[in-house]
């Protein structure tokens, strides 16, 4: 059942009414849009995985912040499956006014393409809004799995192929691809078991009934220091400067640079006005203290560039990670 989350809904009415009257809004007119009447509902920031995740934590940053500018809830809509395609889908599908919106990532806007032989939409198709934030990913595994470094951990996935397992929050998410991109730049094959979200997927990695995981963000590194987790390597070129103590995957494995990111985006042909003004406060609610804040305990930092520019790297990553995908042998009918 989806779970869905109104922000803003406490506004007192004499803020609201100051934050919608300071609001420009757009209205289509037989000469284009005027700033006349957007946004004229409610808006839906769709989130294609399950609550608890970093996803999900930045759509309600976003929205808590921007709800009270744009003078409108923002709802958060959880809709996860397919590896985040039935989301993604949905929001392909939806009226293109400014009302519907998706919290895209690396896997949903560039590895989709390569991994599913019928994707129900096209990630270049969407309109680009604005970039979020890049998160390293930690490789971590259980304590009980006897290796404390990348190498150690290469050497014996090599030594023995098959036996070595790790979890994802799903088939073709963010962790799932990261570690196929190690396994195909490390020579190894360790197997990968999806979950239904990272909650979970992290959870079984803690509990021992999975070898693995490779996350994005540090909220892990509270379980890594009380040694309920093992951390083994950052995927950023280099050490990370709230957990210097993590060696980076590059230092045994040159030029591994394999961080996350995040995004949001819209229908295709959402007006340039709404876009732009989206685009404005988005990256307003992302510089705000609180957020970033936020960002810091998670390893991450605000990304911050224009649509066209968010939209020509997705083009590159789309590029890069289908030779991986390729090399993984990962196919999802």
């Amino acid at each position: 059942m989806r779970r869905r989350h109104v922000l803003g809904h406490v506004l007192g009415l004499a803020s609201s009414a100051a934050a919608a009257s300071l609001a420009p809004r757009w209205t289509l007119t037989q000469a284009g849009w005027a700033q006349t009447s957007w946004p004229s509902a409610n808006i839906t920031i769709v989130v294609p995985f399950t609550p608890g995740g970093l996803t999900d934590i930045l759509a309600r940053s976003v929205g808590e912040k921007i709800s009270p500018v744009l003078g409108r809830p923002v709802i958060v809509d959880n809709r996860p499956g397919a590896g985040g395609g039935i989301g993604s889908t949905f929001v392909a599908r939806a009226a293109a006014d400014g009302h519907t919106l998706l919290l895209g990532h690396i896997g949903i806007l560039a590895v989709n393409p390569s991994l599913y032989a019928n994707l129900q939409y096209d990630p270049l198709a969407f309109s680009y809004i604005a970039p979020l934030a890049i998160v390293p990913n930690i490789l971590v595994v259980n304590p009980s799995v006897q290796v404390n470094s990348i190498k150690e951990l290469i050497d014996y996935a090599k030594a023995n192929p098959g036996k070595l397992n790790f979890s994802s929050a799903g088939t073709g998410g963010a962790a799932h691809i990261a570690m196929a991109a190690f396994n195909v730049a490390s020579g190894t094959t360790m197997t990968h078991v999806p979950y239904r979200g990272t909650p979970q997927s992290v959870g079984d990695v803690i509990s021992g009934q999975v070898h693995a995981t490779f996350t994005s963000g540090v909220s892990l590194l509270p379980h890594v220091r009380a040694g309920t987790l093992r951390a083994l390597g950052v995927s950023t070129r280099e050490r990370l400067s709230i957990a210097r103590e993590i060696p980076a995957i590059a230092e045994t494995l040159p030029g591994f640079d394999l961080s996350s990111w995040y995004g949001i985006v819209g229908p295709a042909g959402l007006p340039e006005p709404v876009v732009l003004r989206l685009h404005e406060e988005i990256r307003k609610a992302m510089a705000s203290p609180d957020v970033a804040r936020r960002l810091n305990t998670e390893g991450a930092v605000h990304w911050d560039v224009s649509p066209q520019a968010f939209r020509d790297y997705v083009v590159a990553e789309t590029k890069r990670w289908k030779s991986v995908v390729e090399a993984a042998k990962i196919k999802i009918e």
